[in-house]
């Protein structure tokens, strides 16, 4: 995972219903109204993360201007990391390793999947929700949304939307045993207030870092992933290809290639590049937080799957990624 991986996005998600119809209306409408919020609302203020007795607090700005979202989140406890996405790059800081990790992103793009009202009619297949009342977050009110899953393959989820603007406050990952695997929680916030250029801008000392940029995207089209010599033949139902990348990996040793796959609410990461010759690579299941990721070979490459999903989800799609015959 990139240094930018230290600050776990945001779940934000949406649900299908075997409910009335007219609780499925309440909910998908909701549904629809988080996913505009996540492309168009501005705010400033603190977003707590916790998962497994650890909590992670950070100090969060994100401004939307023109349809472009520029955001600076920076860690308040344990060790100093500031993540900063403005236009079309990304950059982490990390003063304790004395560097600073350069990447891409699509600055056009929000944390919410890009939903549309006719992905609604997929999502019922994998997903029961429920709407639940009223409760106070932030010192707002928030509606809260049930989501259930219906089989192992993925969690489940609490969702707190803010009544008003629709920007989710509070979201809670739910394991197969109803227990809270990871929360997200935005506190002493204000919306869509006025965001200044400052409040976007590094506080860390970047003077002494030295800085890794990773190579632009060769390719990012579902276009170009047909000509990819792999094909990942394990996934649950659902899930789809949502993107693609390919580029060089960082000084020049081979091409790494990226497949996004979503259901509409979850995300699973496929990353394929040419194994090393490192007996001491590690391989198998590993943890970080609520993500869950798999590393495996397949001839003579290395395949990592990684996502907020169960251990089983990534590994059985790790093993079901193959070359292409013919």
């Amino acid at each position: 995972m990139t240094g930018s991986g230290f600050f776990l996005r945001a779940v934000f998600v949406l649900v299908a219903g075997v409910f009335p119809a007219h609780v499925f209306a309440d909910a998908s409408d909701w549904l629809m109204k988080i996913n505009k919020a996540g492309a168009d609302v501005s705010f400033a203020g603190t977003l707590v993360y916790a998962s497994d007795g650890e909590i992670k607090v950070m100090e969060v700005a994100r401004r939307v201007r023109d349809g472009m979202i520029q955001e600076r989140i920076y860690s308040l406890n344990g060790e100093a990391r500031e993540i900063i996405r403005n236009k079309d790059k990304v950059w982490c800081y990390m003063p304790d390793q004395n560097m600073v990790v350069q990447d891409y992103w699509r600055a056009t793009k929000s944390g919410f999947p890009g939903l549309l009202p006719g992905d609604l009619d997929q999502l019922r297949k994998n997903y029961a929700f429920e709407e639940g009342g009223e409760e106070r977050i932030a010192d707002r009110t928030a509606v809260t949304i049930k989501v259930v899953p219906d089989d192992t393959w993925r969690y489940g989820y609490t969702l707190w939307a803010d009544k008003q603007s629709g920007l989710l406050l509070r979201s809670d990952l739910i394991g197969r045993d109803g227990e809270v695997i990871g929360q997200y929680l935005l506190a002493d916030i204000e919306i869509n207030g006025w965001i200044e250029d400052a409040q976007l801008a590094p506080v860390s000392n970047i003077e002494n870092l030295r800085l890794f940029s990773n190579p632009e995207p060769i390719s990012e089209s579902f276009e170009s992933s047909e000509s990819s010599g792999w094909s990942v033949t394990e996934l649950p139902d659902g899930y789809r290809l949502n993107d693609y990348f390919r580029r060089m990996s960082p000084m020049g040793k081979g091409e790494i290639e990226h497949f996004v796959y979503s259901d509409g609410l979850s995300s699973l990461s496929v990353f394929i590049k040419e194994a090393s010759q490192d007996p001491d690579e590690m391989m198998g299941s590993s943890r970080m937080g609520a993500v869950h990721a798999y590393r495996t070979r397949a001839g003579n490459h290395l395949v990592t799957v990684m996502g907020e999903v169960p251990a089983e989800t990534v590994k059985a799609v790790a093993r079901g990624v193959q070359p292409k015959i013919g």
